[in-house]
């Protein structure tokens, strides 16, 4: 066992300090007067701004000591901005090239012709990639020692929120290695890798403000605020000083920062590795556990959150459920499990163009659910609906002291048979097409038209509210139980997903049946030679 843990910490020491791939990157891109050359154009643009900033600030006359400090605290705060923005635009636009163009090189083959495993490889990369944003934040230190300086802001603030900021430069670097990895060509690269980082700043801005709303209303004691606060590259001046309360300790929101921003790269680098691999091994299987354990915390610390105000019914702590609250507590676990959406194609479909870990090797197989073959998605796509429901389930049995009622089962069979119904259309369309790339194109397309489309075209025609006393269209869309009130909801969802169920066995035997005669041909055509002689 010693040895063992021995063995793994100096594998781990080689991937994370000395990587062969990151220093040759940092010699490459510190080559020549280009790096130099365009960090001093970083260096007088950031210098200019503040100066600019700064002069505006304090241009004031007559003001009180009072004024002079707040301006001096604005100066700080938009310089912090400006760092939040050099971040978001530089992090991804460095990483999202690295991979896709070695593959257009075709060096990668023979990065992994040598004794290179597919997480060093990626270590190194995101090394060399986060490597420039901390670059960037230590080239910035005169002017936040400027703020220092004038009283604006202390020392242990420029800390924290260096360290927020690169916190997020990581996840948005570890985003955009994936996407690297994921697309065929570097505009695809760059376009999913920006679409991500505007993505993430936008929700992450939202949810921060929403948390600074709290604490400077006064819902909070102190500086206690969400975690969420330090979310946002925007908010990070405001956040430093931030924490949560956790087990009736203060937590600071930065500590907490650090270990979801580690999570959420070490995600990421299992499922660019898992695409890298080309037999999955253990890259896939890490990937898997690590999907079903986040899936498992997540949806528990949102059930403990919503269950207060859902669940808690009553006067007492152990007060009988109300079916509707159970019913909305329901609906809000069925939104959470939405982000399957850009996960199921992979989960789902299978390709004869492709290794022999996509080809199909049976529809369910229990045994498969790490392996990444796609005998194991159903088996893996209903232990990710066991883990979002058992951890929501747990969370709100933890800050109520009861359960959900029926009707919040009945949501959760509708919600999973939902599921099972896509998943079963990606493996009838992977039986009618070989492409592996095209199939899960299809796929993500029909959801879309299903799902997604249908939504405005019914409110313009039906109008807003679903719950009338006759048919409508409503009646007609695949989420509507996920939308309205009806007074035999509950009906109406069970119904639904037996229907979704039976429309699932449907199209497996169909693509099954389908896929059997595909190997049954490619089976005889080897064998004639043979028959033959």
């Amino acid at each position: 066992m010693g040895a063992a843990f021995a063995n793994w910490l100096a594998d781990n020491r080689d991937v994370y300090i000395g990587n062969a791939t990151a220093v040759r990157d940092f010699r490459i891109q510190l080559r020549g007067n280009r790096s130099v050359l365009l960090f001093g154009i970083y260096l007088f643009v950031l210098i200019g701004v503040a100066v600019v900033i700064y002069s505006a600030s304090t241009g004031m006359v007559g003001g009180t000591i009072v004024d002079a400090q707040a301006h001096l605290k604005s100066f700080y705060q938009v310089t912090m901005g400006l760092l939040g923005l050099t971040v978001c635009v530089v992090a991804p636009g460095l990483t999202a090239t690295t991979i896709v163009m070695e593959r257009q090189r075709q060096s990668i083959d023979l990065v992994f012709s040598a004794p290179v495993t597919p997480k060093y490889y990626l270590v190194g990369k995101m090394i060399s990639s986060f490597r420039y944003t901390w670059m960037l934040l230590v080239l910035a230190l005169p002017v936040t020692a400027a703020s220092v300086v004038l009283g604006g802001a202390s020392w242990s603030d420029v800390l924290v929120s260096y360290i927020l900021l690169s916190l997020q430069g990581l996840m948005l670097t570890s985003f955009a290695l994936l996407m690297s990895t994921v697309s065929p060509k570097p505009v695809g690269a760059i376009i999913w890798s920006y679409t991500g980082a505007i993505l993430y700043n936008g929700a992450a801005f939202a949810g921060a403000q929403a948390a600074l709303g709290i604490l400077r209303f006064g819902h909070g004691a102190g500086s206690e605020a969400p975690f969420f606060v330090v979310l946002s590259p925007w908010t990070v001046s405001e956040a430093a000083r931030t924490y949560t309360v956790i087990g009736g300790h203060h937590v600071a929101n930065w500590l907490i920062m650090f270990v979801v921003s580690l999570l959420i790269a070490k995600i990421c680098l299992l499922g660019a590795g898992s695409i890298l691999s080309p037999s999955g091994g253990k890259e896939v299987v890490g990937l898997r556990l690590h999907g079903l354990l986040y899936t498992l915390v997540i949806s528990g610390l949102v059930g403990w959150a919503l269950g207060p105000g859902v669940l808690h019914v009553g006067t007492t702590r152990f007060a009988s459920i109300d079916l509707s609250s159970s019913g909305l507590y329901g609906i809000l676990a069925s939104w959470l499990s939405a982000p399957l959406f850009t996960f199921l194609p992979f989960i789902a479909c299978y390709g004869f163009d492709r290794e022999l870990r996509y080809r199909p090797n049976g529809t369910c197989k229990p045994l498969k659910v790490l392996d990444g073959t796609p005998g194991g998605g159903l088996p893996f796509l209903l232990a990710i609906m066991g883990c979002l429901y058992g951890g929501y389930v747990f969370g709100g049995w933890n800050a109520v002291g009861n359960v959900p009622g029926y009707q919040f089962w009945e949501f959760a069979f509708y919600t999973t048979s939902f599921w099972v119904m896509f998943w079963s259309m990606g493996r009838a369309l992977s039986a009618f097409c070989s492409g592996l790339k095209t199939v899960r194109t299809l796929l993500l397309s029909a959801f879309i038209f299903i799902v997604v489309l249908p939504f405005p075209f019914i409110v313009a025609v039906a109008g807003v509210e679903s719950e009338t006393s006759q048919f409508n269209l409503w009646d007609l869309y695949v989420i509507s139980p996920l939308i309205g009130h009806r007074s035999d909801s509950g009906v109406r969802t069970m119904t639904l997903g037996f229907l979704m169920l039976g429309l699932s066995l449907l199209m497996v035997g169909i693509g099954d049946a389908k896929t059997k005669q595909k190997l049954s041909g490619v089976r005889n055509y080897d064998e004639q030679p043979y028959q033959a002689a």
